[in-house]
């Protein structure tokens, strides 16, 4: 069977999925996510693996770039990459799994396996306030010197919890949102209390060896894993070879790896198989937090965002992830039955804005394919003047900055961006599809400026 005869397959057995000719819609949809990842690769420098499955059944996979520039290797097959925050679907299955055994309860406050932690607000936290990032926590960055130190060091389990039971909580347990890869490594370590097993070995038991992934597993700073590409990091227009973070602080958040097959092994597993319990299944994708985290707007499940919307057939559950070396992005539509996992060994990429589109692809809705813009070359003096904060009517705040020789953009809390000028006061984002247009005054001074992003055209007035 040919890949287009498993499309057709796949979507004559979802009802009213597609109404048109599915034949010839199944090969424009593959010719555009091939046009797709070109120009991706052309404006964004994505270097990765985009897999999509229906069931048990692939329906599109393609590599573009290299699995390693310095020996110019090509990708195999079915590449191993870093998953980065994705591990954390895994904890939150792996807690739900030892909640049905007994071994724990989500309600336990972390007093019952941290006596250490006094009458403090700590040991009042709750297991479920750890997968719904409720607890209080703050994100790694609330770790002293973490980006300066603690990220580089091989730090002992030990050492690691240390670190962690010094953050200051951001809030009182359970009264707010604040996403917190802290927590995720507080889970894994209760999972190694309640089964006296270390975190690797309870996944292999629990899920990786039940359901044969056999490329997806744990890893550290130091091992060779068979199949890993190489890492590297996206600095503006170039690559540079990942910065070292040690992932002792990720256990349990960001320390695994895996393929596009096993992932999609994996979602499919979640979904409609027999092979878990379906009242641990239905926990994962319930509703549990329906506050922003991290800067999404959708819900949270156990490990897992909940996008639910009017059309049944958009409902998606998903979870990004990105660390030096690493984008990934893995989710599955129920209702469609479709798998979409997106792997990359380039951080810092916009994985989460690609599976929108391809979304858009695949379900046959009108899709611009993005174009590869060209920038002129600035001098320092004529971008600094660019420089400063600007505000919006609704109160939104846009940093734009100068280091180096590049100029930033940075909105609230999300990660800053690089901006390219098209011309002296019209700027783009590659990251971020974003053009912003700054506005003068008549004496020449910058007064203003008016973001377009996707479709939405917002002005900002610049701070004095």
């Amino acid at each position: 069977m040919n890949r287009l005869q498993i499309f057709i397959l796949v979507f004559i057995c979802v009802p009213g999925f597609l109404t048109r000719s599915i034949a010839q819609i199944q090969k424009e949809q593959t010719d555009l996510i091939d046009r797709y990842l070109g120009v991706q690769q052309q404006s964004i420098g994505f270097n990765g693996t985009v897999m999509i499955a229906g069931n048990d059944s692939i329906i599109y996979r393609r590599s573009v770039g290299k699995a390693s520039l310095e020996l110019d290797v090509q990708f195999s097959l079915d590449p191993v990459f870093r998953i980065a925050s994705i591990t954390k679907q895994f904890t939150a299955m792996l807690v739900v799994l030892a909640a049905e055994e007994h071994k724990l309860a989500l309600g336990d406050q972390l007093s019952k396996y941290y006596p250490q932690l006094g009458q403090s607000d700590w040991s009042n936290i709750t297991i479920r306030q750890l997968l719904t990032h409720t607890s209080g926590l703050p994100h790694n960055e609330g770790i002293a010197d973490y980006w300066e130190k603690i990220s580089f060091l091989p730090l002992s389990d030990r050492q690691a919890t240390d670190e962690i039971f010094k953050l200051k909580l951001l809030s009182v347990p359970g009264t707010k949102t604040q996403y917190s890869s802290p927590g995720y490594f507080i889970l894994a370590s209760i999972l190694e209390i309640v089964y006296h097993k270390n975190y690797d070995a309870i996944l292999r038991e629990k899920i990786t060896v039940p359901l044969r992934m056999d490329h997806t597993g744990v890893g550290n700073s130091t091992d060779i894993i068979n199949g890993m590409v190489s890492p590297y990091h996206q600095l503006a227009d170039r690559l540079i070879a990942a910065p070292h973070r040690d992932y002792a602080l990720m256990k349990g958040s960001g320390n695994m790896y895996s393929t596009a097959s096993d992932l999609s092994k994996w979602n499919n597993a979640l979904n409609g198989s027999s092979h878990f319990n379906k009242m641990v299944t239905d926990q994962l994708f319930t509703i549990q937090n329906s506050q922003p985290i991290n800067g999404r707007s959708e819900s949270y499940g156990y490990g897992w965002f909940l996008r639910r919307t009017s059309n049944p057939e958009r409902n998606f559950n998903f979870t990004g992830g990105g660390t030096y070396g690493c984008s990934a992005f893995s989710g599955y539509y129920p209702n469609a039955k479709i798998s979409v996992v997106i792997l990359s060994n380039v951080s810092t990429l916009p994985v989460g804005e690609m599976q929108s589109n391809i979304e858009s692809i695949v379900f046959g809705d009108r899709f611009d394919m993005p174009v590869v813009r060209t920038h002129i070359v600035m001098e320092a003096s004529q971008l600094d003047k660019f420089q400063g904060t600007y505000t919006a009517d609704n109160g939104h705040l846009l940093a734009i900055f100068f280091k180096g020789e590049q100029l930033y953009a940075k909105m609230g809390q999300n990660p800053f961006f690089e901006l390219y000028p098209s011309d002296s006061s019209v700027f783009f984002g590659k990251k971020v599809p974003v053009q912003i247009e700054f506005e003068k005054d008549s004496d020449n001074t910058i007064k203003g400026l008016k973001a377009n992003l996707r479709g939405q055209s917002i002005r900002f007035v610049k701070n004095r």
